[in-house]
C-alpha cells in the first residue's frame, strides 16, 4: 500500500471541495471501502479512477436548492432532461443525468451502490426522487462501467451515498426569492441518527425534508411572456420571428369545399379565415395576422415557464451487528414529488353543421356563392382562453426499500441484499380540458355557449359558467414501475505481487422490471375533445448479470486491473395482450485499466472497455399510439402531382401547420454496442496546486433512434413507410400523420477534454481555495436518424436531434475562510453556438420591409455566464447561517428562435435560467 504522499493530499482536497474533474481517491485510514467503479474493496489510495466526489459541504457552497440543479449544473452533464421540458415539451414531470451528452439511457444512476427503479420503461432515473438533505456525498464515475454494472452504464455512474449512522440532531431551513416576480422556493430538512455500531451494536439515521417551487409566468419575463419577437439583425434587416397557433380566440374556421378540376375530378380546396379579422380588419390583442385571413394566437404569452413543484422526502438507513463479522442493513426511502405544469389554453378542434344557427352566422356570409354551394366541411378552430390554462400534475410517489448483509468470512468481504423498488407516476388533468360530449352539447345543442363574439378573457358569467360545466378534472393515467431485485457480490486477496495482494472481486445480480399503464375511462375512451384513445398495456422482462473484477499491483508503482461481465436480458411479456415482444438478448463486455505512478508527484491513467444497452420495454413492444403533433411547422409534403399515397385525392386534411404523430415499438430491435476508452493524468506541480486532465472517448453502434420529424416530412419520397393517416372524432376529419419508430442504424461518437486546476494555500488571516473544471467537446456527432452513413453534429449548433453539444462548459470558483466566516463566488459559463435554422418555407422568421416577407434565418446564440456569490457564518454553536446571491448580475438569457420542445419561446429553458437574480438565506441548527 501507499502512504499518504503529497498528490494524494493534493488530491483528497480537490475533491472534497468539489473540483470538477474525476481524480483518483485517496484513504485518510487503513478502512477498505468500495468505490463507485469498482467492485473491490480496498484502502483508497490503492485506486486510481476517474470518480468525482462532492460532499455535502460541497453541495451547500453551491447554491443549488434540489439534487437536479446540483447535478445538472456539473460540466461534464449535458443532454439530461430538467423540470422546464415538461411545460408542454414532454418531459412528464422527470428530471434525469446525462454524462458527456451521450443521454440520460446511457447513465447509471444508483443509490447506496444498487440500482432504483426507472422512470421510464427503460434505465432513466428520476433523480427529483432523490432526498438532496439526506445526501452524504455524490459519487460520479465519468468513464463507462458495463463490465461491473451492466448494460445502461455506457456514459457512466452517477453514485448517491446517502447518510447512515450516529449524527446530531440537525435542522436545516432556506429560502430563495428571485429580485422580479415568480419562481421563490422553500426547503426544509430535519435529520437525527443514533447509535454507535461497533459500541452500541445498531445504528439508526432518519431524515424528513420538504421542498417547494412556485411557479413563474411567461408574463412576468420580458424576454419569455411573447411568442412574437422583433430585432434587427448584423444586416440592418428589421425582422420578425413569430410561433404562433391557428387555434385562436375568436376561432378560425376551415371551410373544405368540394372544387373539382379536369384532373382531379373530387378535388377538394379549404378556405380558412377568421370571422373576427373579416369583421374588424384586425386581430384580437396577443393573436398575429401572417398573410391570409386567419389570427394566429401568440400562445407563449400565456404559458408559465417555470413549473411549480413539491416535494416530500422520507429516509432511514440502519444497522445492527450480527457477530464480530456480520452486520445487517436496511435502507427506506420514501418521497412524493409534484411538478404542477399548466401551458397555453386547450387547442379545441370541432365541427359546425352546415345551416346551424352558428353557421348561418359567422361562416355563410364569408363564403362566395360557389364555396357555400360546395361545402364538405367546416371546421372551428378554438382556444378556451376562458376555461384557463391546461393544468398538468405529474405526481411521482418513489419507494425504495433495501435489506441485507454484509460481513467478512473465510477471508472474503461480502455484501448480499435484495431490493423492491417502486415508481408510481400519476399524471393528472387539474383543468383546462373540455369533454366531447358536454362541450357539443354546449355549443351546438343547448346554445349556451358561442365562441365567436368575445376576444380572451371577455366571456360573459353565463357563458363561462357553461364552459367550465364541461371541463373534465382527474387522472389521466397512472404508470407503476416495480423493481424487484437481488445480488451478492465479494472481494477476497488472492496473492501477493510486488506492489501488494492482488485482488479479485465477483458479484451476481438479478432482477425483474414491470412497467404498467392504466389510463381513466375518459382517457382510454377519448371522451375528452379533439383527444385520441390511449392504450393500456402492462409490461415485464427479466434480467441477469454475473461480473468478475481482477486488480493487480504489478509494482509500488503500476497497477492493472480488468473486469469482464455477461448480462441476459429477457423478451417483453406483455400481460393484457397476452403477447411476447422480442427475444432473450445477451452480451459479454469487458474493460481494462491501468494506474502508473512513476514519481510522487505524477499519476498516469488510462481505460479501454466496451458497452451494450437493450431498448427499452415501450421500444419493443409498445402498440402504436398516438403523440400528439410535431414539434416544429411544416410545409404538405405532398400535392396533387406529387400523391404517392393518395392522400390528396383522398382530400386528407394535409397543411402548412403541424402535423399529426403516432409512436410505437419495434419487436425487432438488437442491442446497442460501444467501445469506450481514455487517457489522463493527476499532477501535483506544488504543495498548494494541482491539476488533472482526461481525454475520453465514446462510440455506440447500432443506435436506437427515431427518424427524425424534419427528415419525414423534409424527404416524404424516401420515407413513405412512415406516413399513416389520422381520423380525428371531434371532427370526422382525416389527418396525414407520421409514425416515430425505433430501429438500429445510427451511431454516435462523443469526444472530449475533462480538465481542472485546484489552488490552495493558507495565509495569515486563514484559508483561500480556488479551483476551476471544465469539459471540452471535441467530437459530438451521430448519423442522421435514420441513416447509417449520413453523419451530422449537434456541436456548437442546435441539431436535427434538437440539442446543442456546448463546446465549452466551465465553472470557476473561489474560498475565503476567515475564522468563523466563509465567502465564496462561483463562475459559470456555457459557449456559445449556432442557432436553428428557419426555412422560408416554414416561414417562421420575416422581413418587414421585404415584400415576400419569409426568409431562410439562422441566429447565433452568444456565450452565457453567470456569476454567484455566497457568505457563511458561524454564528454560534452548532448555528450556521447562509446567505447568497445566483446570477449577481442579473442576466437574462441569449435569444433563441427554438420553436421545438417544451412552450418556453424567445430562449432556450434548458441552457439558461429564467429566474434572474435570486436572493437566499439559509440556517443550520444542530444539537
Amino acid at each position: 500500500m501507499f502512504k499518504k504522499s503529497r498528490i494524494g493530499a493534493a488530491v483528497v482536497a480537490a475533491i472534497s471541495t468539489g473540483v470538477l474533474f474525476s481524480l483518483p481517491v485517496f484513504a485518510q485510514n487503513a478502512q477498505r471501502v468500495e468505490i463507485t467503479g469498482s467492485s473491490i474493496k480496498r484502502v483508497a489510495a490503492e485506486a486510481a479512477l476517474p470518480v468525482q466526489t462532492f460532499t455535502q459541504e460541497d453541495i451547500k457552497r453551491s447554491g443549488v436548492t434540489s439534487v437536479t440543479d446540483f447535478i445538472q449544473q456539473l460540466p461534464v452533464m449535458q443532454g439530461f432532461t430538467m423540470a422546464a421540458d415538461s411545460v408542454g415539451g414532454g418531459g412528464g414531470g422527470i428530471t434525469t443525468a446525462s454524462i458527456h451528452d451521450l443521454g440520460e439511457q446511457y447513465t447509471l444512476v444508483l443509490l447506496n451502490g444498487r440500482r432504483i427503479a426507472p422512470a421510464t420503461s427503460g434505465t432513466t432515473i428520476d433523480i427529483n426522487s432523490i432526498p438532496l438533505a439526506a445526501i452524504e456525498r455524490v459519487e460520479v464515475l465519468t468513464d463507462g462501467a458495463s463490465a461491473l454494472y451492466g448494460a445502461d452504464a455506457v456514459a457512466g455512474v452517477v453514485n448517491f451515498i446517502l447518510k447512515r449512522g450516529e449524527a446530531p440532531f440537525t435542522f436545516d431551513a432556506r429560502m430563495d426569492k428571485p429580485q422580479k416576480k415568480g419562481g421563490e422556493s422553500y426547503n426544509l430538512g430535519l435529520s437525527k441518527g443514533f447509535g454507535n455500531l461497533d459500541r452500541d451494536g445498531f445504528s439508526l439515521f432518519a431524515s424528513l425534508s420538504y421542498d417547494s417551487n412556485k411557479q413563474l409566468k411567461a408574463a412576468d419575463r420580458d424576454f419569455a411572456k411573447t411568442g412574437i419577437i422583433h430585432w434587427t439583425d448584423d444586416k440592418g434587416r428589421s425582422l420578425e420571428f413569430f410561433n404562433g397557433s391557428s387555434r385562436s380566440v375568436p376561432p378560425n374556421i376551415d371551410v373544405r369545399y368540394n372544387n373539382p378540376t379536369t384532373a382531379n375530378p373530387t378535388r377538394v380546396s379549404t378556405y380558412s379565415f377568421s370571422p373576427y379579422y373579416l369583421a374588424n380588419n384586425k386581430c384580437p390583442p396577443a393573436h398575429l395576422n401572417i398573410g391570409d385571413d386567419q389570427c394566429f394566437f401568440d400562445y407563449t404569452s400565456s404559458v408559465e415557464i417555470h413549473p411549480e413543484q413539491e416535494r416530500t422526502s422520507i429516509f432511514a438507513a440502519a444497522d445492527v451487528k450480527l457477530g464480530s463479522n456480520f452486520k445487517l442493513f436496511g435502507e427506506f426511502a420514501f418521497s412524493n414529488a409534484s411538478i404542477l405544469a399548466r401551458i397555453a389554453p386547450y387547442p379545441a378542434e370541432f365541427s359546425i353543421p352546415v345551416g346551424h344557427p352558428l353557421y348561418n352566422t359567422y361562416v355563410l356570409p364569408n363564403l362566395s356563392a360557389f364555396q357555400a354551394g360546395n361545402v364538405a366541411s367546416v371546421n372551428v378552430k378554438y382556444r378556451l382562453y376562458d376555461m384557463g390554462n391546461r393544468a398538468y400534475d405529474y405526481r411521482t410517489k418513489a419507494t425504495h426499500v433495501v435489506a441485507g448483509v454484509d460481513g467478512t468470512v473465510g477471508g472474503w468481504d461480502i455484501n448480499s441484499g435484495v431490493t423492491f423498488s417502486q415508481q408510481k407516476q400519476l399524471q393528472d388533468y387539474v383543468g383546462g380540458f373540455p369533454l366531447a360530449d358536454k362541450f357539443n352539447q354546449a355549443l351546438l345543442v343547448d346554445r349556451t355557449l358561442d365562441p365567436f363574439l368575445y376576444e380572451r378573457g371577455q366571456l360573459p358569467a353565463s357563458q363561462l359558467a357553461a364552459l367550465n360545466a364541461t371541463q373534465y378534472a382527474g387522472n389521466y393515467n397512472t404508470t407503476t414501475i416495480d423493481m424487484v431485485g437481488a445480488d451478492v457480490r465479494g472481494t477476497t486477496e488472492l496473492f501477493k505481487m510486488a506492489g501488494g495482494s492482488a485482488r479479485l472481486g465477483t458479484g451476481l445480480d438479478v432482477r425483474k422490471t414491470g412497467f404498467k399503464v392504466v389510463a381513466d375511462k375518459a382517457v382510454a375512451n377519448a371522451e375528452i375533445l379533439f383527444d385520441d384513445p390511449q392504450p393500456e398495456y402492462d409490461l415485464s422482462r427479466q434480467s441477469a448479470g454475473a461480473f468478475a473484477e481482477l486488480l493487480m499491483p504489478i509494482t509500488k508503482s503500476l497497477e492493472l486491473t480488468g473486469s469482464a461481465r455477461y448480462d441476459t436480458v429477457s423478451a417483453v411479456d406483455d400481460s393484457r395482450s397476452g403477447k411476447t415482444f422480442g427475444g432473450k438478448q445477451d452480451a459479454t463486455t469487458f474493460k481494462l485499466s491501468a494506474r502508473f505512478q512513476p514519481v510522487k508527484s505524477l499519476v498516469l491513467r488510462g481505460s479501454l472497455g466496451t458497452g451494450f444497452r437493450v431498448g427499452s420495454m415501450q421500444q419493443i413492444a409498445q402498440p402504436l399510439q398516438d403523440f400528439g403533433v410535431t414539434g416544429g411547422s411544416y410545409v404538405c409534403p405532398f400535392t396533387a402531382t406529387n400523391d404517392p399515397l393518395g392522400y390528396i385525392a383522398n382530400n386528407y386534411v394535409c397543411d402548412n401547420q403541424q402535423h399529426e404523430v403516432f409512436k410505437g415499438g419495434n419487436a425487432e430491435l438488437k442491442p446497442e454496442k460501444s467501445n469506450q476508452w481514455g487517457l489522463g493524468f493527476v499532477f501535483d506541480a506544488t504543495e498548494n496546486l494541482s491539476m488533472g486532465v482526461d481525454f475520453w472517448s465514446v462510440k455506440v453502434d447500432e443506435a436506437i433512434t427515431e427518424t427524425d420529424e424534419r427528415l419525414i416530412l423534409r424527404n416524404s419520397s424516401k420515407y413513405l413507410n412512415l406516413f399513416t393517416t389520422k381520423t380525428k372524432a371531434s371532427n370526422g376529419l382525416t389527418y396525414v400523420a407520421i409514425k416515430l419508430l425505433p430501429r438500429n442504424i445510427s451511431k454516435q461518437e462523443n469526444q472530449g477534454v475533462d480538465w481542472d486546476l485546484t489552488y490552495k494555500q493558507r495565509f495569515a488571516f486563514g484559508r483561500l481555495t480556488g479551483k476551476v473544471g471544465g469539459t471540452y467537446m471535441v467530437k459530438s456527432r451521430y448519423t442522421t436518424p435514420g441513416t447509417n452513413d449520413q453523419w451530422e453534429t449537434s456541436l456548437g449548433r442546435f441539431g436535427s436531434d434538437d440539442k446543442v453539444s456546448f463546446r465549452n462548459v466551465i465553472s470557476a470558483g473561489l474560498t475565503a475562510e476567515v475564522g468563523n466566516f466563509t465567502t465564496s463566488a462561483k463562475v459559470n459559463y456555457r459557449s456559445g453556438y449556432t442557432d436553428i435554422f428557419h426555412g422560408a418555407d416554414d416561414c417562421a422568421v420575416g422581413d418587414l420591409n421585404d415584400p415576400n416577407y419569409c426568409i431562410d434565418y439562422q441566429g447565433t446564440v452568444p456565450a452565457y455566464s453567470t456569476v454567484d456569490l455566497q457568505a457563511s457564518w458561524k454564528a454560534m454553536k452548532g448555528l450556521t447561517l447562509t446567505g447568497g446571491v445566483t446570477n449577481v448580475a442579473d442576466k437574462t438569457p441569449p435569444l433563441s428562435l427554438r420553436n421545438t420542445g417544451s412552450h418556453q419561446l424567445g430562449y432556450d429553458p434548458r441552457y439558461a435560467s429564467p429566474l434572474g437574480r435570486t436572493f437566499y438565506l439559509a440556517a443550520q441548527y444542530q444539537f
